[in-house]
């Protein structure tokens, strides 16, 4: 049974709680404010400067991922192409939307249908399958706020069209936008699906 992050950082030291506020790249939000909570509860004294500080670290750190994703939208729809001789895809932009609104395991499916080779596929789904249950198992951590499965569904999304789609297709490959209409009609019905299911076993 997972622990919460309060238990998590019970057992941390001073020094070990006092290296979430230091490093803010290292960890969540969450796991930051767990730590000078403990710390606070260890008698710790932050001033309202010290405070806003941390505050405002996080909100940049929110503001950075968000305009690097942006960035890598922007990028990937500069690929695109008329040329009826380009190769037909499933686009970046796709793959990145349907992996931050329906999970990473959707986005992989998309993926996998762009790459040749039965290999090549298991691999990108095997790793939209692993991802999905991990998400799934840290947002049902007590005190890890639900909103973190889009952070990690869009951090999935960004992996695919990065890491994957450079190995398997290629960075700078042009290409043509394929319609999302099909994939997107039944991830929808797969969603309702589940939402029901979820909906009627309680």
């Amino acid at each position: 049974m997972s622990r919460s992050l309060s238990e998590v950082m019970k057992a941390k030291s001073d020094e070990g709680l006092t290296d979430y506020i230091n490093n803010f790249n290292k960890y969540t939000p969450e796991a930051i404010l767990a730590a000078v909570n403990e710390l606070r509860k260890r008698g710790k004294k932050f001033s309202d400067q010290e405070l806003e500080d941390i505050d405002r670290k996080m909100h940049a750190r929110a503001k950075a991922e968000y305009e690097e994703q942006n960035y890598l939208v922007a990028d990937a729809l500069t690929n695109i192409v008329e040329d009826p001789n380009a190769p037909l895809l499933y686009s970046k932009a796709a793959i990145l939307a349907f992996s931050s609104v329906f999970t990473v395991l959707f986005g992989a499916f998309l993926l996998a249908d762009n790459v040749n080779g039965k290999k090549k596929k298991l691999i990108i789904i095997g790793f939209g399958i692993a991802y999905f249950i991990i998400s799934i198992i840290i947002i049902n951590v007590p005190s890890v706020s639900k909103y973190w499965l889009t952070l990690l569904n869009g951090s999935g999304g960004l992996g695919l069209i990065t890491t994957f789609w450079d190995k398997y297709i290629g960075k700078d490959v042009k290409y043509r936008a394929k319609p999302i209409g099909f994939p997107l009609t039944i991830s929808i019905i797969i969603s309702i699906l589940l939402l029901l299911a979820i909906i009627y076993s309680r």
